[in-house]
């Protein structure tokens, strides 16, 4: 939703990230204030660092654009400030079960000794991933409550934008691949005797390894390797191919249905319409509900200190 100069940056690092250097002379002012909320100079250093860290740039990089920094951190103290009103809470299964997902792609142990080689201690940053969770489930919750997109507005899309949906020269085909040359051989004289390519490969895939493809999704030269390729848009359609050997088998290939270059047609790109046309909808009623929450949730930034500090660092 939100495309600022630090994507990976979410406000739960400010309450619970710790810096590797010691502080150096920052005092508690309060630098914003958004609802009961409160940031001080201390956790905008914070912030900073970890930024810093988590993009690999300069802490001098992150100073020179803090205000579109204290922008994020605005709008997910507002969020969390709703959240909390309408009782939003994450359950500990909840953050146990996403908690999981993240360290079953590590060996035993080695997330938390990632962690430590980060400067990062394990219950800091449970403590921190509860926070970015908490906010997606917010945001989740509210825009839950968009309406569907129609099949009117994605008919009316296609309409003012038919040209924007154009193919390339595509074909739609059937394979099969075998292991080796031979049982090949023995599957194309079956096919020739006029047996089912699909009911084929599921007989022979039992016992043989034998694998095919005969979905007939649309496909592109550009998204084929060569020489099936080749094959493919150079055969005649509904006739068999002779035996293509690949790195992956022996193929056996059917084109079904050869286009050359044109306009994609309404069914083929509704659900790209779709999540194109929600995407905008979600992008505008996220920020609409930003200006409100703004509205009903005092914010203070105190810029005078904020580029105080600023000065400070950048000179450093």
């Amino acid at each position: 939703m939100r495309y600022l100069i630090f994507p990976f940056l979410c406000l739960f690092f400010l309450f619970t990230w710790p810096s590797c250097s010691p502080k150096t002379g920052s005092n508690q002012g309060v630098v914003i204030r958004v609802g009961d909320r409160l940031i001080t100079v201390e956790d905008i250093e914070r912030i900073v660092n970890i930024t810093s860290l988590e993009n690999g740039v300069p802490k001098k990089v992150v100073w020179s654009s803090i205000n579109s920094l204290v922008v994020r951190i605005v709008d997910d103290s507002l969020i969390l400030e709703y959240g909390r009103d309408r009782g939003i809470i994450l359950s500990e299964a909840e953050l146990g079960r996403a908690i999981q997902d993240i360290v079953k792609d590590y060996p035993e142990s080695n997330f938390k000794e990632t962690l430590l080689t980060r400067c990062i201690d394990y219950n800091e940053w449970k403590e921190g991933f509860r926070g970015q969770l908490l906010i997606k489930k917010i945001v989740k919750d509210h825009i839950d409550s968009l309406a569907p997109i129609s099949y009117q507005a994605i008919k009316s899309y296609y309409q003012d934008k038919k040209e924007n949906f154009r193919h390339p020269p595509r074909a739609k085909f059937m394979h099969i691949v075998a292991k080796n040359k031979r049982e090949a051989e023995t599957i194309l004289s079956r096919l020739k005797g006029g047996e089912d390519m699909a009911e084929l490969v599921k007989e022979q895939s039992i016992h043989s390894g034998i694998q095919g493809d005969y979905r007939m999704n649309w496909n592109t030269e550009d998204t084929l390797p060569k020489p099936l390729s080749d094959v493919i848009f150079s055969i005649k359609v509904d006739k068999l191919s002779n035996i293509v050997k690949t790195p992956y088998g022996f193929h056996i290939i059917k084109v079904v249905e050869r286009q050359g270059a044109g306009r994609k047609e309404l069914p083929e790109v509704m659900g790209e319409i779709e999540n194109r046309l929600l995407s905008i909808a979600i992008e505008r009623h996220y920020t609409a509900w930003l200006i409100e929450l703004r509205n009903n949730y005092p914010v203070k930034v105190n810029y005078t200190l904020l580029d105080k500090i600023r000065t400070i660092n950048e000179d450093n």
